[in-house]
């Protein structure tokens, strides 16, 4: 039988695919963990499993605590800042229900990966169970082998960890989001410096990950001066026939650069209370851009 034949693993597997990649910030990990997942589905004795979803989505978290430690020892000698995998369409798994959807989306931003980034790989499996995914604090606490209070508590902790790190971003209506990224675009192609800076938050940060591959900023660019001059700097290096559009990435606008066909870089934009652009991030590593073909 292949996962397709399987009524219950290809229901649920937009579910372990969110909870995954949430999890590890990885495409590549994900399908890999869904993949052992059902490896692992397909030889047990199904008798012996009273809730296949909880089976399958404790066998997919502990997969992705494992790739999410080995990722963690990459990091140590990562060239750059390190950023998420870019997914230009989400999946969710977040069902029928409107405010559970929203909130699913939430969880899918740039913004919130990387603050997930600065925690344990068990207080990320709690914090991303229990409040985005909604399962109770008992159901979660075999999962990552903890009481429910230990659950609980790692909850709390890691809220208020995540609280302290959160910057104020909103997401404007989609026309005045269209005509900011407009703006942005034409006066960096014009090399409109003051331009520029008037859609940029005053103390926007630009976020760039090469990898040791590719040249980019080693350390986050900030300041809406300093980040206006890089991305001018940046469009007089581009190639004429590269090729550009605008795309949905994990839920925020964004723009995917493309040469020969394939993908060269994706920058993504998350907005400030006023409605410019606050945060950006860049992610040029071909390593982390080879699922976009």
């Amino acid at each position: 039988m292949s996962v397709h034949d399987d009524p219950t693993f290809a229901a649920l597997r937009p579910r372990l695919f969110a909870i995954a990649y949430r999890m590890t910030g990885s495409v590549a990990d994900a399908e890999d963990a869904c993949q052992d997942a059902w490896l692992r589905w397909a030889a047990v004795d199904r008798a012996s499993v009273d809730r296949p979803e909880a089976f399958l989505v404790r066998t997919v978290t502990n997969l992705s605590i494992d790739r999410l430690r080995s990722a963690q020892r990459r990091k140590e000698t990562y060239v750059g800042p390190y950023l998420p995998e870019p997914l230009l369409a989400a999946d969710g798994g977040a069902g029928s229900d409107p405010e559970h959807a929203a909130e699913l989306a939430d969880s899918l931003t740039l913004a919130f990966l990387v603050l997930l980034d600065e925690l344990s790989p068990v207080e990320r499996a709690v914090l991303l169970l229990h409040d985005v995914f909604g399962y109770a604090f008992g159901e979660i606490a075999p999962m990552v082998d903890r009481t429910p209070e230990a659950c609980r508590q790692v909850a709390s902790r890691t809220r208020r960890k995540l609280a302290r790190d959160r910057v104020e971003l909103r997401r404007p209506d989609a026309p005045a989001e269209q005509l900011a990224i407009e703006r942005l675009l034409h006066t960096t192609a014009t090399g409109d410096v003051e331009g520029l800076m008037a859609v940029l938050a005053p103390d926007v940060v630009m976020v760039n990950d090469g990898g040791a591959g590719r040249h980019a900023a080693r350390r986050p660019v900030r300041g809406s001066d300093r980040v206006a001059r890089f991305l001018v700097n940046l469009a007089r290096r581009m190639d004429r026939d590269q090729e550009f559009r605008v795309v949905d990435v994990n839920g925020d606008p964004g723009l995917l650069f493309a040469r020969d066909g394939r993908a060269d870089f994706v920058m993504v934009f998350a907005f400030g209370p006023d409605g410019r652009i606050l945060r950006i991030w860049s992610q040029l590593n071909p390593e982390k851009l080879a699922h976009l073909g």
